[in-house]
């Protein structure tokens, strides 16, 4: 089962606490069911490719969910 498809819109999240970082990607290519290479959309690396484990990411709309149910608190 993969939580990931091509072209889903991803956020990276901060090594150390998991947290959504504001670099965005899209997924390009899967590697494996844990990782996939993704296209960074913005951020110092824009336009670069970037091997990434699952873990280390998040789908877009999640982290928009978790934000406006923060802005509503």
């Amino acid at each position: 089962m993969r939580e990931f498809e091509k072209g889903d819109r991803v956020v990276l999240l901060d090594r150390p606490l998991g947290r959504p970082s504001k670099i965005g990607g899209v997924i390009i290519g899967i590697l494996s069911e844990e990782e996939y290479n993704i296209l960074l959309t913005n951020g110092f690396g824009k336009g670069k490719i970037k091997k990434v484990k699952c873990f280390q990411i998040i789908k877009e709309e999640d982290y928009n969910e978790k934000d406006k149910t923060r802005q509503q608190n």
